[in-house]
Formats: structure tokens, C-alpha cells, sequence
């Protein structure tokens, strides 16, 4: 199988990685593939042929029960959520496969092409089919997904002050899907597309991406540390500031967005954090200094209980654009975090699974071993028509010329005729905040449904960004479209 535009060493991460049993499972195999950086404008015609996958037989819930006893696990409240992780997973897991074999799923081939956050898979021949592994996976896809920071339930930390919370387990779902957004938004910034590395390699870029992706998840460890930026600790603490939320209560995509954007500021990061709530990404506010790295994360609603079709076009686009950091969104009751997709169906990480915290070393250094929970390598998968409406698009702008890049390849797809979620405006935001009700609650504490403000039109222009006084100034032709985001 011949690979194109992959540079990556022969010995990385994905080869020597080890996880648990519940990292090694997914819904469904996806295929054999060779990779190509998707290095073009995505157009409607890039989208994959929707082609859903077979159906994977769920492990019987008694073989992931063994081995879990009162007397192995470190307190009860951690022997508990084994347990609930397991029953879930066992759960979701059944379900997906029914569904998958009730909707005729199973029975169709895959689809020919796989996109993973910009890069693009594909079979390119009779041999690459025969090659599919046992795993349903090909070296390379595998080799990439493992490489994506994976955020999950942590327990066992310092108790999250004034709560005695020392687990996240059955709240912070949404809180981990937005950390793993953010956490490839950072590789982004720091290695590019091409994140692969060697931790046993000794040469010098080894040596420096594998210190700088110890210092990506230090950021997400759980704790108050100074290196701690975004631990469950602080997004906790400033959802009460911010979102009127107790520690131990859900939060949803929107406010998530709004604390990862406030603790990027308060602690003066390196990267700068934008959030629009109506899709209108206003230039002049990015651009109002000197440009500096942005990620751009876009809350929307997409429907009412489910995603309406015509979105669906959208969100696979939006994760072949080069700047996509993926996607924080889920299943109705439970927050995902999407990186992918194959035909009809979404590539994810799910933060439901709950370890341990890792413990802070006194000489600050890590072992792949230590980072290991970080990491998966089996993707999971679930079709579009299971969404949830309600999800925040993250979009990694490193230079101001890749956010002129985002912004033409956005309305390259609107005028191809696709239902778009986002526009662009040369000027400031309005004065006058947007007022955002807080997401309703189930009485399980896990729903998506937060309410967005309804679309609004907007006067566009075409061209070049040049700087000014006051506002991202545009030559070329206005034009006017309505961009719309709710139903």
C-alpha cells in the first residue's frame, strides 16, 4: 500500500502505545486505507459516498466485568464507575450494533475514503482491500487517531474546592469533549498536521515534540498547578462565574466554549480563543491587534432533537478543511468529541471512561506509560442521524493568512449550495451581548439542547484583508446572502 503525503517515522506512538480493553473496542471496523494530506479547497463533491459500516458483536458483559472486584479497585466510589463504564460501554455498544443491523447499516460496504481533521484516506486498489487487518483498521489511520490527546472522566484528584467532587464521572462529559478539542487545536499550533513522533527516538525533533506534547497534556492534568491551564479544576470553578453552574452540574457546549475562551485570557496563553454563538465570525475582533494564533469555536444549533439533513453535507466538510480541530458535540445524553468521518458516519473519542488521575512527578517528567490514558487507538463511530443539534465546530487559525484561507473556503462551500454554519463579517461585534439561556436540564443532568440565538443576515464582501484603523478592510464585490443557523 503505497501512502502519500505522510512523513511519519516508522517507529511512533501508535506502535507502542498500550491501553486498556475499553480503548480497544469500536462500534464498527473501518476500512483499509492509504492516506493524502487534504490539501484542497473541500468542495460538496469531496464528501464521501455514504457507505455505513458492518456490525461488531458486542464483548459479553460478563468478560468485561471480570477482574473488576471491591478489593482491586482503590476505593469504592472507583470500583463504582468501573463498573457503570463498563455497563455503559456494554450498552452503547448493543445499541449502535442494533440500530446499525435494523437500519441496513451492516449490510452495506464501506465507504471508499476516510477523512481524520483534514487528511484524507483512501482505497486505491484491490490490494489495499485484501490488506484489511483483523483490527479493520489500516497501520496509518490507526497510526493518526492514536495520536489525537484523548480527554476523558478522571478520579481520584485533589477535590475540586468549595465541592469535595474528586471525580468528574457522570458530569464533566461535555468539559472533556471540549479539552479534546482544545488539545488538538494546541498540536496544531505546535507540530502541524503531521503530529507523529517517536517517544524512544533520540534525535533531536523527537526529542523536542515529545517534551512539547508532555507540556500539551500537562495543560489538562487534573489539578490547580500553574501548568494545570485547563484542568476539570478550573473549567469547574468558573462555571459558576460564568454560566451560573455549581460544580458537579452538566454543562453544554456553549458554555464550554465561553470557559475555555476566558481561561486561554486569564492566563494570557499563547493561543487566543474566539467564540460566536449566531455563526457570525466579526474579522476586526481577531484581527483588532497584531494577529495572534486563534482558534475559532462556532456554537449552533442544528435542530430541534436531531441534526436536520441539511446540515449534514456541513459537518463532514467542516472536517476536511485544514483548520479543523474537530468537533465537541454527541448523542442526545451524552457529549462526544467528533475528529472524523466515513460515509454517513462520524469518527469519535468518548470521554466516558473514568481513570485515575495521573500523579504529578516531582521532577516533572512523564513516560509514555504515565501519558498512556491520553491516548486511543480503536475510533468509534456513529451515523449523522443520531446526533445531537447542539455543538461546538473548532477551527485553528495559526497565521492571519489561514484565517483568510478559512474564510474562502467557507463561502466556496455556501456557494456551492451547501447549508453552511458560519459567515464572516469585515467589522466588530455588536456592543450589545447576546443573551444565551442556559441549556435544560433531564433529570439525569446530561442533555445537549442549549438554545442559541436565532440566524441573522449580514452584508458580506469578497477579496484581500488588509489591515486598518478600525475594521478587517475587503476589496472586491459586496454581496449579499442570509446565512442561517437555526430552525
Amino acid at each position: 500500500m503505497t501512502v502519500t503525503g505522510d512523513t511519519r517515522p516508522s517507529t511512533d506512538i501508535a506502535s507502542v502505545t498500550t491501553t486498556s480493553s475499553n480503548e480497544n473496542e469500536s462500534d464498527t471496523p473501518v476500512s483499509i486505507m492509504s492516506a493524502k494530506e487534504g490539501t484542497g479547497t473541500p468542495r460538496v463533491a469531496d464528501i464521501g459516498e455514504s457507505g455505513p459500516s458492518q456490525l461488531v458483536k458486542p464483548q459479553n458483559l460478563g468478560e468485561r466485568l471480570v477482574g473488576i472486584t471491591a478489593e482491586n479497585a482503590p476505593d469504592l466510589a472507583l470500583f463504582r464507575n468501573q463498573v457503570v463504564s463498563t455497563l455503559r460501554e456494554w450498552y452503547v455498544l448493543a445499541s449502535d450494533s442494533i440500530v446499525s443491523l435494523l437500519e441496513g447499516r451492516s449490510l452495506q460496504d464501506p465507504a471508499k475514503d476516510l477523512w481524520l481533521l483534514g487528511k484524507h484516506y483512501e482505497i486505491v486498489d484491490q490490494a489495499d482491500e485484501q490488506a484489511w487487518g483483523a483490527s479493520g483498521y489500516s497501520p496509518e489511520v490507526l497510526s493518526d487517531f492514536s495520536h489525537l490527546i484523548w480527554c476523558t472522566y478522571r478520579s481520584q484528584y485533589p477535590p475540586i474546592t468549595p465541592s469535595a467532587f474528586t471525580s468528574d464521572a457522570g458530569w464533566g462529559c461535555m468539559l472533556r469533549a471540549g479539552q479534546t478539542l482544545l488539545a488538538q487545536a494546541l498540536q496544531l499550533h505546535h507540530f502541524g498536521r503531521d503530529w507523529s513522533f517517536s517517544w524512544d527516538g533520540a534525535l533531536g525533533e523527537d526529542v523536542r515534540r515529545r517534551e512539547l506534547y508532555t507540556d500539551i497534556v500537562k495543560q489538562f492534568f487534573d489539578d490547580y498547578s500553574s501548568s494545570s491551564t485547563f484542568s476539570i479544576h478550573r473549567m469547574a470553578s468558573l462555571g459558576k462565574q460564568f454560566e451560573g453552574k455549581d460544580i458537579g452540574e452538566w454543562f453544554g457546549p456553549y458554555g464550554t466554549a465561553t470557559i475555555i475562551r476566558e481561561l486561554a485570557r486569564q492566563a494570557a496563553h499563547e493561543l487566543s480563543v474566539y467564540t460566536t454563538t449566531d455563526g457570525v465570525v466579526y474579522l476586526a475582533d481577531i484581527c483588532e491587534h497584531d494577529f495572534k494564533p486563534t482558534l475559532v469555536l462556532v456554537a449552533s444549533m442544528l435542530g430541534i432533537d436531531r441534526v436536520n439533513p441539511v446540515y449534514y453535507p456541513f459537518i463532514q466538510a467542516s472536517l476536511t478543511l485544514p483548520q479543523s480541530a474537530g468537533v465537541a458535540g454527541g448523542r442526545p445524553s451524552s457529549a462526544l468529541y467528533f475528529a472524523g468521518f466515513q460515509g454517513d458516519e462520524l469518527l469519535y473519542l468518548d470521554p466516558h471512561f473514568t481513570r485515575p488521575a495521573v500523579a504529578r512527578r516531582s521532577d516533572d517528567r512523564y513516560s509514555q506509560s504515565d501519558l498512556a490514558s491520553y491516548s486511543c487507538n480503536a475510533p468509534r463511530r456513529i451515523a449523522l442521524n443520531r446526533l445531537d443539534p447542539c455543538m461546538v465546530f473548532g477551527y485553528y487559525c495559526g497565521t492571519l493568512e489561514s484565517l483568510i484561507d478559512l474564510r474562502s473556503r467557507i463561502e466556496l462551500l455556501a456557494d456551492d449550495g451547501m447549508r453552511t454554519i458560519m459567515s464572516f463579517d469585515n467589522g466588530h461585534a455588536p456592543t450589545a451581548a447576546l443573551s444565551v439561556p442556559s441549556s435544560p436540564q433531564s433529570q439525569g443532568g446530561n442533555t445537549l439542547l442549549t438554545k442559541l440565538p436565532p440566524s441573522c443576515s449580514d452584508s458580506e464582501e469578497s477579496g484581500e484583508l488588509k489591515s486598518g484603523s478600525g475594521e478587517i478592510v475587503l476589496e472586491g464585490e459586496s454581496s449579499e446572502e442570509e446565512w442561517v443557523t437555526d430552525l
